[in-house]
């Protein structure tokens, strides 16, 4: 099997890995499927990928190009997600703290005193 359909195989595998709906709780071992699999595929570009290539290597090559640019983008909406989520757990550990201690945040700016007696 030559390299370029190494390549070919290991890119529709993180294809079909980005593609893959899973939920909050399994998204972990998802990423480290797909760091698994883009660990793989850098080290056989860095090792062996040499020119010139025949008719089917190109053709592979340019249903690999195809296939990254939807990868690149379901890999920008995972992070997108990740993102999200950090920001609602933020958010949930901001009210959860005013929830506990709901006078800690109080200002005392434009309070007015009345010290007569």
């Amino acid at each position: 099997m030559s390299v370029i359909q190494e390549l070919y195989q290991i890119t529709e595998a993180l294809y079909r890995e980005v593609q893959k709906q899973e939920s909050k709780d399994n998204r972990e071992e998802q990423i480290e499927r797909i760091n698994k699999l883009l660990e793989d595929r850098q080290n056989l570009l860095d090792m062996r990928l040499q020119p010139p290539f025949n008719e089917e290597e190109n053709k592979l090559g340019q249903r690999m190009v195809q296939l990254n640019q939807v990868i690149d983008s379901q890999l920008q909406k995972i992070l997108a997600d990740i993102k999200m989520d950090i920001k609602e757990l933020k958010v949930k550990k901001a009210k959860s703290t005013m929830y506990s201690n709901p006078y800690e945040s109080l200002s005392m700016d434009g309070m007015f005193f009345d010290k007569r007696n």
